[in-house]
C-alpha cells in the first residue's frame, strides 16, 4: 500500500530548496508568493508525497465578490510523475478550490514532469488564457568570452559600439526605482504596453532584496536604458526593461544586458531567461515594419533577444480544471480577478 503525505510549507529555505531540487523556478519561490500577496493574491504552499515521489505546489488565490480563481505559475513540479500522486495533488487541489470557492483552477507547469500530474483523466484540458510566455529565451553564462562568442555578429558589435561610445553602465541602489519607473512609463508609451503601478516595482525589489538588480545604463549622465532582473536558484531572470527614445542610436539596451548577464554570473547563476519570445519563429507576412523593428515592435524585441545566443524553451502552457462554466465563462469576458 503506498502512503501518502500531504503537508504545507512553512519554512521558506526548506521550500525554495526543495523547488530547486524539482527543478522549478522563480515564480514558485516563497518570495514571489509572498509578493504577490502584497498584490492581492493569497499563497499556498503544498508539499505532496507518495511512495517515491514528490510534488510541490505553490498555488496563488485570487478572491474577489465571493468567489476565486486559483493559479499556480509555472507549477507544479515534482521529480517523478505518477498517477497517485496526480490523485494526490488533485485531492488537495480540490479542497481548497471548495474552501475558497474556486470557480477555476489554472496551472502553468514548469516542464513535461508538472505536466503529467495534469492528466486529462482527472479534468484537466487545455487552456485558452494566456498568463505567462509561453516560450522564453535562456543564455548559458561563461565567461566574458564565451559570452561574447555566443552572441550573433551584429549583437557583439552592438555591445562593444554601446561602451565605445560613452555608455556607462552600473546596479543600480533599490532606491532609484522611480527613476527606473519614468523610464519604464516612456517605453510603454512608445511601444503601447501596459505596465504595474510604482508600489508594484517597489515591493518586488523589497521582497527580493540583494537577490534582485536594477541595471542602469547612462550616457552623458543621462540614464538611457535600464532593466530590472532577479535571481532565483542558479537561474536570473530579466522580467522588465526599458529605453529612452533619443538614445538609442547609442545601443545602451546592448550594454544593459551586457551587465545583466555579468550580475547574473557574479551571483552564481547558471542561466539568464530572457523571459518570453513569440510563440513562431517567423513573424506572420501582415505583421508591419514598425513590429518588425528591433528599436520598438514586438517582434524586434524578439530579434534583440534572439541576439544574445540563448537556447529556446516552450513551457507545456496553461492547463485547467473548470468547475463553474458559467462563471468561469463570464471571467473570460470581464477578467475580474486579474491583477
Amino acid at each position: 500500500m503506498v502512503t501518502t503525505r500531504v503537508s504545507l510549507a512553512t519554512d521558506p529555505i526548506a521550500w525554495d530548496a526543495l523547488v530547486a531540487r524539482l527543478g522549478g523556478k522563480i515564480l514558485q519561490s516563497w518570495r514571489w508568493g509572498e509578493f504577490k500577496q502584497r498584490h492581492g493574491w493569497r499563497p499556498y504552499r503544498f508539499l505532496v508525497e507518495t511512495g517515491g515521489s514528490t510534488a510541490a505546489a505553490q498555488v496563488l488565490v485570487r478572491s474577489r465578490l465571493g468567489i476565486s480563481i486559483l493559479y499556480l505559475p509555472r507549477g507544479p513540479v515534482c521529480d517523478r510523475p505518477d498517477p497517485t500522486l496526480a490523485a494526490a495533488l488533485q485531492t488537495t487541489l480540490e479542497t481548497l478550490a471548495q474552501e475558497t470557492r474556486a470557480i477555476a483552477v489554472l496551472a502553468e507547469p514548469e516542464d513535461e514532469r508538472g505536466d503529467a500530474l495534469l492528466p486529462p483523466v482527472l479534468g484537466w484540458r487545455p487552456s485558452s488564457v494566456i498568463i505567462q510566455p509561453r516560450r522564453t529565451l535562456k543564455v548559458p553564462l561563461g565567461d566574458d568570452e564565451q559570452l561574447l562568442s555566443q552572441m550573433k555578429p551584429k549583437t557583439r558589435y552592438n555591445v562593444r559600439l554601446a561602451f565605445r561610445r560613452g555608455v556607462t553602465t552600473r546596479v543600480a541602489d533599490p532606491r532609484e526605482v522611480d527613476s527606473f519607473y519614468a523610464l519604464l512609463e516612456e517605453t510603454a508609451r512608445r511601444d503601447g504596453f501596459g505596465i504595474h503601478r510604482p508600489a508594484y516595482f517597489h515591493d518586488l525589489m523589497t521582497t527580493f532584496g540583494q537577490d534582485a538588480a536594477l541595471i542602469f545604463a547612462e550616457f552623458d549622465g543621462v540614464l538611457a536604458a535600464a532593466a530590472l532582473v532577479v535571481r532565483f536558484a542558479q537561474e536570473a531572470v530579466y522580467l522588465y526593461g526599458a529605453s529612452r527614445t533619443e538614445l538609442q542610436r547609442h545601443m545602451p539596451a546592448y550594454a544593459v544586458q551586457w551587465r545583466a548577464l555579468q550580475w547574473a554570473r557574479e551571483h552564481g547563476c547558471q542561466w539568464y531567461d530572457l523571459w518570453g519570445i513569440p510563440d513562431d519563429d517567423e513573424p506572420p507576412p501582415d505583421v508591419s515594419e514598425e513590429q518588425r523593428n528591433v528599436r520598438s515592435g514586438l517582434w524586434g524585441v524578439y530579434r534583440f533577444k534572439l541576439g544574445f545566443g540563448g537556447v529556446p524553451y516552450t513551457y507545456p502552457g496553461v492547463r485547467e480544471r473548470v468547475r463553474n462554466p458559467f462563471l468561469v465563462s463570464v471571467w473570460r469576458r470581464l477578467r475580474p480577478l486579474e491583477g
